[in-house]
């Protein structure tokens, strides 16, 4: 039978999606439990983010899981993710993107692109929420369930981390690397009625993590940043009163990295030292100073080996503690769990550059 130019056309589309897909892969049906998601950030530019989940139930780890379910890659440096009851939102920074995917089945939904750098996702209800920026110079506002664009909230500063109190949002000044006239140690209050810049405080260079704690006052981490003078510091904020209830300095030469706090609201998991050698601290709201001795020693670990440790996630179930372990940056990491009095647990393997950890 003679072929026509359209039945040629139909067979090179075939043939080349056969050929992107060599194994014939078939998409994975899941239903996640609960437990911990990992987004793994992957190689700068080498488009090799990955999504691990951990069931601790279980003790089961699936890595790769974005592309096991949608047969597609997730993209360039996954940052951060965010979870609600319609669904999880997967920001990825370098392809400049947000998909949407099923919470239970991480089926693919929808794709947010258009954006500049987006960092992190602030929910604010079913048809709101906040997208930072490391590049412009604000908040984009989106709609979660139609996955469109809705506004911007110009704050004059790129905008990073984010934590709500009431009607609200606290967002961090963390880098000017991109917009180097704007500042890099404050952080803004949004009226989330009116999507408005309403005040602002200073702190001081990089602050790179804000938690709510039991009391409603906001914790601020600073690295200090790299230029003299370096100012590593944690705040203590009333965002009542917009008034600095305590202020705690670290050592110089000591750069806190990364902060959670506990579900009750009651303790602080930072991580500091030096950079590529930092370990974990605990130190409850309450404290009048700077904990001395680490929680979980880097380079003091079970199996004797140093740890480079990046972030820090605990269980809202039971209290455990998981530290991601970047290694080189070049190869997978791992995640060490720990109980609440530091001890070694358990550790797994997951992707290349573990970033942020989250419990569904």
């Amino acid at each position: 039978m003679k072929k026509t130019l359209l039945d040629i056309f139909i067979l090179g589309i075939i043939l080349s999606f056969v050929s992107c897909n060599p194994d014939n892969k078939e998409p994975e049906e899941k239903n996640i439990a609960k437990g911990l998601f990992i987004l793994n950030e992957g190689t700068f530019t080498y488009a090799n983010s990955s999504l691990t989940f951990y069931d601790p139930e279980a003790d089961t780890v699936e890595n790769n899981l974005f592309y096991r379910v949608n047969l597609a890659p997730l993209g360039d440096v996954a940052n951060s993710m965010a979870i609600d009851e319609n669904g999880m939102y997967i920001v990825v920074n370098n392809s400049k993107y947000i998909y949407k995917v099923d919470e239970k089945t991480l089926k693919y939904e929808a794709k947010l692109d258009g954006l500049t750098s987006p960092r992190h996702i602030m929910l604010i209800d079913e048809n709101k929420a906040y997208i930072s920026d490391q590049e412009s110079t604000g908040l984009w506002i989106f709609n979660p369930s139609t996955m469109q664009k809705t506004g911007f909230v110009e704050t004059g500063n790129t905008t990073e981390k984010m934590v709500r109190v009431g009607n609200e949002v606290v967002v961090t000044n963390w880098s000017n690397y991109y917009q180097p006239n704007t500042s890099n140690s404050t952080i803004q209050f949004i009226d989330i009625e009116t999507d408005k810049l309403v005040d602002e405080m200073t702190v001081t260079a990089e602050p790179n993590s804000i938690v709510l704690d039991k009391n409603n006052n906001i914790w601020v981490l600073c690295s200090g940043g790299y230029m003299p003078p370096c100012e590593p510091a944690l705040f203590c904020i009333n965002p009542a009163t917009r008034q600095i209830v305590k202020r705690f300095d670290f050592a110089d030469g000591e750069y806190p990295y990364s902060m959670t706090i506990d579900k009750s609201g009651e303790n602080l998991y930072i991580l500091n030292g030096t950079f590529g050698a930092l370990d974990l601290y605990k130190m409850s709201v309450e404290d009048a100073e700077l904990p001395v001795t680490p929680l979980v020693n880097s380079q003091q670990t079970t199996d004797n080996s140093p740890k480079v440790f990046s972030t820090v996630a605990v269980s809202p179930e039971n209290g455990d503690i998981y530290l991601t372990d970047v290694k080189d940056y070049m190869q997978n990491g791992d995640v060490l769990r720990y109980d609440n009095n530091g001890h070694f647990l358990s550790k797994f393997e997951v992707g290349i550059i573990p970033g942020m950890m989250m419990f569904n």
